[in-house]
């Protein structure tokens, strides 16, 4: 019989990705903390699906938020490098 296998025993294991997703998440915590973040939209990507929440009432800004990510993923995923993964 096959032995289970341990999922992310203390955090190894972990990729970059999901280690700079980690560290992303720490700043911002940090600079909500301190006051300096009103509004927020959050999309997390898991490896089946998607989700968001936003937080804060600043409509016009999140939207223009989301208008400079929308175009940032496509210089990525569309521009000559190719890579999704911001370094």
């Amino acid at each position: 019989m096959k032995r289970p296998t341990l999922i992310k025993p203390d955090g190894m294991g972990m990729s970059t990705a999901q280690l700079e997703c980690i560290g992303k998440l720490e700043e911002a915590l940090e600079s909500a903390k301190d006051g300096q973040i009103l509004a927020l939209v959050l999309v997390a990507v898991g490896p089946g699906d998607f989700g968001i929440a936003i937080a804060g009432a600043d409509a016009p800004r999140l939207n223009l938020g989301l208008d400079a990510a929308k175009t940032e993923i496509l210089s990525r995923v569309l521009g000559p490098k190719r890579s999704v993964i911001h370094r």
